[in-house]
């Protein structure tokens, strides 16, 4: 099976141009020569835009166009994850909206790294979800070998809605310890009024906060500093998505681990890693 990578086109085994029309037409051309027909391909793509979307179509409409038969979507990040409900009224369902037209494309399968719930695999056609677990034992791994050799850390689960997600992660990994932090945030303006968990005392212990996306950082920083003040040792942040719409440095956070799947980063702090987000699907 060959692999279209929209991510990361220099590993692309399908070589492809992308460009844009003057009137802002997004366009992409694939290089499929006829003496070099397959009959299978899986695209690698993130959504983070509209115009990200329009080109995954766009690649699959190519595609079908060239007679490749079984066509399956690996989605980095899938705008409009977190809209997966009507929050108040007068505002609309996106994730649905961006669902309708993912369905569009009659893809075979489609596998989206860590949606923000299990709306997204309902709402998308033939789809299933790939936790981020491989990222977190990559993070823990590359961070106890850089810091700590033993094995004093526990999971942490920013709030009630990640816990199932990171007690899922913990027994994979054979996680013993995690922990459930509590937040408090106004659903019609966004603002967070506060943080609780049910720990004492952690004696010490690295604390992984483990999530799908960091956005501005704030629940992160209130939780850090809850951390601490009941005895942390360093707290790390582990994301799979990460926009970081304030910086990559989140105060109260030791260290930062995220990948590819959302942005492309350049050159970053010494306390902050990212992953090729194909390598962490191992595609």
């Amino acid at each position: 099976m060959k692999t279209l990578n929209l991510i990361s086109p220099p590993v692309s085994e399908i070589t492809f141009q992308i460009f844009t029309f003057p009137d802002g037409q997004p366009h992409i051309k694939l290089d499929i020569k006829t003496e070099q027909r397959f009959t299978s391909c899986r695209i690698l793509a993130r959504i983070s835009s509209m115009n990200d979307l329009f080109l995954v179509l766009a690649a699959k409409n190519a595609l079908d166009h060239a007679e490749v038969e079984d066509v399956e979507l690996y989605v980095s990040y899938l705008m409009a994850a977190r809209m997966d409900r009507v929050m108040t009224n007068g505002e609309p369902f996106s994730l649905k909206i961006i669902a309708d037209i993912l369905n569009l494309g009659n893809f075979k399968k489609i596998k989206i790294f860590d949606p923000h719930s299990d709306v997204s695999t309902a709402l998308v056609n033939r789809s299933a979800a790939i936790d981020n677990a491989a990222l977190v034992r990559m993070a823990i791994e590359d961070f106890t070998e850089k810091y700590s050799s033993n094995n004093n850390y526990c999971l942490i689960s920013p709030d009630s809605g990640a816990l199932k997600k990171v007690y899922n992660v913990a027994q994979q990994l054979g996680i013993q310890e995690v922990a459930e932090c509590i937040k408090h945030r106004d659903v019609s303006t966004g603002q967070l009024s506060g943080f609780k968990t049910f720990e004492e005392n952690f004696g010490q212990k690295t604390c992984f906060i483990v999530d799908d996306i960091c956005d501005g950082g704030g629940t992160f920083a209130g939780i850090a500093t809850l951390l601490k003040s009941r005895n942390a040792g360093k707290v790390v942040l582990i994301v799979s998505h990460g926009i970081f719409s304030r910086g990559l440095t989140i105060a109260g956070i030791d260290y930062i681990y995220t990948t590819d799947s959302y942005q492309s980063f350049g050159e970053v702090l010494p306390n902050f890693k990212f992953y090729e987000v194909g390598t962490v699907l191992g595609l």
